[in-house]
């Protein structure tokens, strides 16, 4: 997700589709109906703006992390710190998005990203041969193709021969505020607090993080309803070791990251009714009506608190191979979701259903 100021539309198609040459002729489209267009690509080749033998070039080489170039036509900086080709692969359009000036834009263009969740513009070509992505990815929110789209479920169709009309669909939904998204992390925060304000955390207990690219952002030890963003950890996904400042359970984040591609948030929460019943012994089934259709049967597990945390890690993370939510007996839920939003209804349904089975059991005894 970009900076929460920046509204942003990408265009995602296979290699050879002709995205570029589509946004070359988008973007006049854009700037004649009033619109500040940025322009960000992911490119997968290693690439050279400056020139070899020049002071800045030579100053780059003899090891300067950063170069800028500066003049009366514009600037640009260089930055030479790639931390290896798995970050590059998993690129962070959060990170990249934010380091544009969003008071002198109005939207930022896209190319690529197409696994990071954000509004995308797919472009079909029947002569590609190649089966359309929107039916795999919800975030498309149109077609620009030069053929009719089968079925009566897809997104909009738009002419890739006429770029006016794809201009007016972008301006119709950003000046509707469509366009406009918020960085995970702020929402990290917002969910966390809200998290300690109902119960199902606090100070002592729980914890959560976003993926974003080839790490993940974790709350740190101690977190409370005063979370702030400057508070939040970033962890490498593949590296073994992790901040002092997490938690252990940053571990099992981690190992879940790992294991499940589409993750891209995972809560910890210790509500009250869900510690309770993860004592019961066995795999917890819902009473309610709501809980049994949407839930199922809830795994519990057993974690030894003195076996080896990577081991546990893994228990966790193998028993949300197949399910978005588990129990470990006394440390209440996890979570995952591939977003917020998700992993953070399957946390609240979970505590309802229990409150729901705690209750019914106290009045069956009455």
């Amino acid at each position: 997700m970009p900076s929460s100021n920046l509204p942003i539309v990408g265009f995602v198609a296979p290699s050879g589709t002709g995205k570029t040459t589509l946004l070359r002729k988008l973007v006049p489209a854009l700037r004649e109906r009033g619109v500040r267009v940025g322009y960000l690509k992911h490119t997968h080749h290693a690439f050279q703006i400056d020139t070899p033998g020049k002071d800045s070039y030579e100053i780059a080489e003899a090891g300067a992390d950063q170069v800028m170039l500066a003049s009366t036509t514009g600037w640009a900086l260089i930055d030479r710190r790639p931390a290896s080709v798995a970050d590059l692969a998993a690129a962070d359009l959060a990170d990249f998005s934010a380091r544009f000036d969003a008071d002198g834009l109005d939207l930022l263009l896209v190319e690529g990203f197409h696994r990071s969740r954000y509004p995308k513009i797919e472009v079909h070509r029947s002569a590609s041969g190649k089966a359309p992505m929107y039916p795999k990815d919800a975030d498309i929110i149109a077609v620009v193709t030069d053929a009719s789209l089968s079925g009566d479920e897809h997104p909009p169709e738009l002419p890739i021969q006429d770029p006016a009309a794809i201009a007016e669909f972008i301006v119709e939904r950003l000046e509707e505020g469509r366009f406009a998204s918020k960085d995970p992390r702020d929402e990290l925060v917002d969910y966390y607090r809200r998290m300690c304000g109902i119960g199902n955390n606090d100070a002592r207990t729980g914890n959560a993080s976003v993926r974003l690219g080839a790490r993940f952002w974790m709350t740190p030890v101690r977190a409370s309803g005063a979370l702030r963003r400057e508070d939040l950890i970033a962890c490498t996904i593949d590296d073994d070791e992790l901040p002092e400042a997490v938690s252990s359970g940053a571990a099992v984040h981690r190992q879940i990251y790992r294991q499940q591609a589409d993750a891209r948030a995972v809560l910890h929460a210790h509500g009250p009714h869900s510690v309770a019943v993860s004592f019961v012994g066995r795999d917890f089934q819902p009473a309610d009506v709501q809980g049994v259709r949407r839930l199922g049967s809830v795994p519990v597990l057993t974690v030894d608190s003195v076996e080896p945390l990577d081991k546990a890690a893994i228990t966790i993370a193998e028993a949300l191979a197949s399910f978005p939510l588990c129990l470990v007996a006394g440390d209440g839920s996890y979570a995952w979701g591939v977003d917020l939003d998700a992993a953070s209804r399957q946390t609240d349904l979970l505590e309802l259903s229990a409150e729901i089975y705690v209750l019914a059991r106290q009045a069956a005894a009455l």
